[in-house]
């Protein structure tokens, strides 16, 4: 039976069914379920343009308010792992951040971290995986509202960084598949720092700590050292602190320098715009490192003497080379200019003769040298 509306007049009255009100009720939630079902039809397509060459993104954030009102009683970290495919070694990103916010802020941080570290390691095709419907709805649809002036700052930085990807694709998942991105954050903010590794569950000794870590937890540097988080964000603030920028890898004898996207993967927000305002610093202004083993201050140019005591070349960034022009030694081979004894020879009046490479001491004369 169609329920029906009368409305009488002074002509008589007039029938007008509802179901004619249903049918356009009807017909606007089949437009809106069309386009829905076209907006995931295109995410769906994007997905499926994704290769060998592309990564997957997982990506959590994790914030717990403790009892109290301390600033230490509020936490926030984000974690995540971006994956590679036939790469037994992905890309992690792990950090407790510097104030405390809601888990949706959370959330948009991690990916805008993610979406930094892919773009840094030149990756052009990322499909990042949520488990938050509400971050997945308000990236991939730019109708939905946003209300909050932060969000809203934040949705528009992450599609400006997707702008530097040639293909990004979010999708929604169960949380159960964010577990390792999620156990990242929450080591980080320290709610699982003393629980015992699950069994089976491989661990690496970090070299800086010399304790047993879980391998997610641990970070690989473009030279393939391996160092977990936390040690590493430690010892890359203490050398920030002391301006001792660019810094090296922990590892002893390595000079790889770590770089910026790396740096950004494992320290806090605040300490990342330090170390940016270090590197502007050494850039912009006319200074050195000493070059002396365990100083590494900042000199100025005018300056020979470092805090440690020893004379340095501001010519040549190394160690002050007695008896020997800094002309005479930069024609020294690489090697030559490393090893400890030139300087050391140079210091004794003994030369290497640039023609037939022995070494020769200077009894009188000058420093000019013929080989015969």
């Amino acid at each position: 039976m169609v329920e029906q509306r009368v409305i009488i007049d002074d002509n008589g009255y007039v029938s007008e069914s509802f179901e004619d009100n249903k049918l356009g009720e009807d017909e606007d939630d089949f437009r809106s379920c069309c386009e829905d079902e076209d907006e995931l039809k295109e995410i769906e397509e994007e997905y499926n343009k994704l290769d060998e060459h592309a990564v997957k993104m997982y990506f959590k954030g994790v914030s717990v308010a403790g009892p109290g009102d301390s600033p230490g009683s509020r936490i926030s970290g984000v974690g995540v792992v971006i994956e590679k495919l036939g790469d037994d070694c992905p890309l992690r990103v792990q950090k407790r951040l510097d104030f405390y916010v809601d888990e949706l802020v959370a959330d948009y941080l991690a990916l805008l971290d993610g979406l930094s570290v892919a773009t840094g390691n030149d990756i052009s095709r990322v499909c990042a995986f949520t488990d938050s419907e509400l971050l997945h709805n308000q990236i991939n649809n730019n109708d939905v509202i946003i209300e909050s002036p932060l969000l809203l700052a934040l949705r528009e930085r992450i599609k400006e960084q997707s702008t530097n990807i040639e293909t990004f694709v979010l999708k929604l998942v169960p949380t159960i598949d964010l577990q390792n991105a999620s156990h990242l954050a929450q080591v980080a903010v320290g709610i699982i720092i003393s629980s015992p590794p699950p069994d089976n569950s491989p661990t690496e000794t970090c070299s800086i700590c010399c304790e047993e870590k879980l391998s997610p937890m641990m970070l690989t540097l473009k030279c393939s050292h391996r160092f977990c988080s936390h040690c590493m964000k430690t010892y890359v603030e203490g050398k920030i602190q002391s301006a001792q920028v660019p810094i090296k890898c922990p590892e002893l004898n390595c000079k790889y320098r770590v770089s910026a996207s790396e740096c950004s993967s494992f320290l806090p927000v605040l300490s990342y715009e330090s170390f940016e305002r270090a590197v502007d610093v050494l850039g912009s202004n006319n200074r050195i490192y000493c070059p002396y083993p365990g100083c590494s201050v900042l000199l100025d140019r005018d300056e020979c003497l470092s805090d440690c005591g020893g004379f340095v070349c501001v010519e040549c960034e190394v160690p002050w080379h007695t008896s020997m022009t800094c002309e005479e030694y930069r024609v020294l081979e690489l090697e030559e200019r490393e090893d400890g004894l030139v300087l050391t020879l140079g210091r004794n009046k003994r030369r290497r003769c640039q023609m037939c490479r022995r070494m020769i001491e200077l009894a009188d004369g000058c420093y000019h040298m013929v080989c015969l």
